[in-house]
């Protein structure tokens, strides 16, 4: 078994239990994590930031709801089980009434490794799980509402993971070396010389690369460096230019232009965000 934490929440914000679970090998190499949230946010609207990984969630209570960035388009709603896929900036969601959340957070590769489906083909996207792998996601959720606590959920899941990794599709090793070398120095990546190192061309590494982790690697990497200087910027009392410098962004502008891709938000506006965890921000 691998290691689980939990955590209760009770502020301003709302009151949840959270509770982690981090899987072993094998599964450990495609799925950083397991969460579970259940309770009540007295915010409506959150916005999720992007961080390089694909989201599996199954809904064990209230509808989720994921708002369209056209003011003027129909909220979705999803009632049961959804994947999010790689996204380039953030999405914003929230709930109805009382939250109950299963979720598995994917390697950069593990999303292809597990269910078989070409990345790019859910870049940018969240989709229905059932429309992806049929009635075996229904017979699980049905499972999971039956399930006495978090861990008991968690154990669903792996079970569930673990039989999909034994006919899982490879990844290939020049990926994973790539994806390596991404989260050392996200700020330093060059596609060109990546690819010479590896010994492919650059055409063939990016199509792989979308294929097994959904976006460029020069998109993935920018994901990764917007990552590690907000994270810089919540631990340290660095100034924006050092932040800058040390993530490997021309200047302060720069980094600026990367905070309102990414979060919609200024950084020094996105600081004074409250913040629901680590990945996202209240906005209504």
């Amino acid at each position: 078994m691998g290691r689980s934490a939990i955590s209760q929440h009770d502020s301003p914000l709302g009151r949840w239990t959270r509770a982690f679970y981090f899987p072993e090998a094998p599964l450990a190499a495609h799925v950083d994590l397991f969460w579970y949230v259940a309770g009540r946010a007295n915010f409506t609207r959150d916005r999720r930031l992007p961080t390089g990984r694909t989201h599996l969630l199954f809904n064990l209570g209230s509808p989720a709801l994921l708002f369209e960035r056209d003011a003027n388009a129909t909220t979705r709603e999803f009632p049961t089980c959804w994947i999010a896929g790689q996204h380039d900036t953030y999405i914003e969601t929230g709930a109805k009434g009382d939250a109950v959340l299963l979720g598995a957070q994917f390697s950069s590769h593990g999303a292809y490794r597990l269910l078989r489906i070409a990345q790019h083909e859910l870049c940018g996207r969240v989709i229905g799980l059932e429309a992806l792998l049929g009635d075996q996601v229904g017979r699980l959720r049905e499972r999971l509402l039956e399930a006495a606590d978090p861990t008991a959920c968690f154990a669903l899941l792996e079970r569930w993971l673990l039989a999909l990794l034994e006919r899982g599709k490879p990844v290939h090793a020049d990926i994973v070396a790539a994806e390596h070398i991404a989260r050392r120095e996200p700020g330093a990546l060059r596609t060109r010389a990546l690819s010479r190192d590896l010994g492919i061309s650059e055409a063939h590494l990016i199509r792989m690369f979308r294929e097994q982790v959904g976006l460029t690697p020069k998109a993935y990497a920018g994901i990764l460096r917007f990552g590690r200087a907000l994270g810089q910027a919540r631990r340290a009392r660095a100034s924006w230019a050092q932040i800058a410098a040390d993530c490997g962004y021309y200047d302060q502008a720069h980094l600026a232009n990367a905070f309102q891709r990414y979060a919609g938000r200024t950084p020094t506006s996105l600081l004074r965000d409250r913040t629901p965890d680590a990945d996202s921000i209240v906005v209504g």
